[in-house]
């Protein structure tokens, strides 16, 4: 008996090791996020102030910064995924299973929207706003050579 609350004790310490680890992660892609929202609402107000020919080095990186933007939300959602498989297969051996039961819980509620998508719709709509930005500025610079 005493083995079996020893590998018990072991398997809740591993357990809430990795659920730091994951909330650890979370506030990395938490600061990430708003290190690139910062970044892109700079470029917005650059490209703002130099109209025109000039802008379009700025708008060529901001596409850029949304491209990676984007690949480290993919990243991210990969490496909570993972910490969670493993949270999960540690749950599986205690007597309750708090964040498996919550992401049940989650999962059958109809109104949830999963973060990552929600995450991943700035950089699209910044990549929207490059696209368009950059279309004007090379109608305008083409309509004026003719």
């Amino acid at each position: 008996m005493e083995d079996k609350n020893k590998d018990n004790e072991t398997i809740l310490f591993q357990w809430k090791t990795c659920v730091e680890m994951a909330d650890s992660v979370s506030r990395r892609r938490d600061v990430m996020n708003n290190i690139f929202m910062t970044a892109n609402l700079a470029m917005v107000a650059a490209v703002s102030a130099t109209w025109g020919p000039k802008s379009i080095c700025i708008l060529l990186a901001g596409i850029v910064l949304c491209v990676i933007w984007l690949g480290l939300i993919s990243n991210y959602k990969q490496l909570n995924k993972a910490k969670f498989d493993v949270i999960g297969r540690l749950e599986n051996q205690l007597p309750t299973k708090p964040l498996t039961d919550e992401w049940k819980l989650l999962r059958a509620d109809n109104k949830y929207s999963d973060g990552t998508t929600l995450e991943k719709s700035l950089p699209q709509l910044f990549l929207i706003l490059y696209f368009i930005s950059l279309f004007f500025i090379l109608f305008a610079i083409l309509s004026i050579k003719q």
